[in-house]
């Protein structure tokens, strides 16, 4: 049976924002916080004394979907001697991490790659290294270098996106308003959902928590007061 001293769900933590202006920080708006996240699949991979290392990185929301995650990708890889794993998962103010060194000593493998992660600014992501081992002891220091750097590298490669802090509302308006909503809100650039076609028209709108209000009223104002909404919680 594999170690199990940083696993998931055992192995979550909570842990403290970095201060804005540190390297990997997030950016401060009036209603939160903003961040990236991936929008796709990084790669990377590096040999070093004939041991191979590749990283994968993947957007997740949840330390349960990290685990599946992980159990996929040993099955992908059953001849791989370590499958080491890092995450993290949400905002400064709420954020969870967890690492798994999986066999490796100690504070080698599953801590530089999530150290790697806050290096690069990336959230509700996923980071795992698999390791092909090749026979030479790589070191303490060796195998920090090299599973932070693969890590480094595959998240270097990563599509990503920013995330804003929102709110959602549902709204239910007059068939003749619902084309000037979707003109207002695509020049917003917010998202819309949810749409359901009845006596009238009613969506789910996914507005920037800053300055919500002042949008909410701008949409009254168009619909002439007959916009009816609530938050979704």
């Amino acid at each position: 049976m594999r170690p199990e001293e940083d696993s998931t769900p055992a192995g979550v933590q909570s842990t403290s924002p970095r201060p804005p202006g540190q390297p990997g920080s997030l950016h401060p708006t009036k209603g939160g916080y903003s961040f990236r996240e991936p929008a796709g699949i990084g790669w990377a991979e590096l040999e070093i004394k004939k041991s191979r290392f590749i990283a994968t990185v993947r957007r997740i929301q949840s330390p349960q979907e990290a685990k599946e995650w992980v159990s996929k990708e040993r099955e992908t890889h059953p001849g791989a001697r370590h499958v080491v794993h890092a995450f993290l998962i949400g905002p400064p103010n709420s954020e969870v991490a967890g690492m798994h060194d999986d066999g490796e000593p100690k504070g080698t493998a599953g801590r530089p790659v999530l150290d790697a992660i806050r290096g690069s600014g990336i959230r509700n992501v996923l980071v795992i290294v698999t390791r092909y081992f090749g026979g030479t002891k790589l070191g303490t220091g060796g195998l920090v270098r090299a599973y932070g750097d693969c890590a480094r590298r595959a998240l270097e490669n990563t599509p990503a996106v920013e995330v804003r802090p929102e709110v959602a509302y549902r709204l239910w308006i007059p068939y003749e308003f619902y084309d000037g909503l979707v003109r207002v809100l695509n020049d917003w650039e917010c998202r819309r959902e949810g749409e359901e076609f009845g006596e009238e028209v009613s969506l789910i709108v996914r507005l920037p928590k800053e300055g919500y209000e002042r949008r909410l009223a701008e949409i009254q104002n168009l619909c002439r007061g007959r916009c009816r909404l609530e938050p979704v919680l």
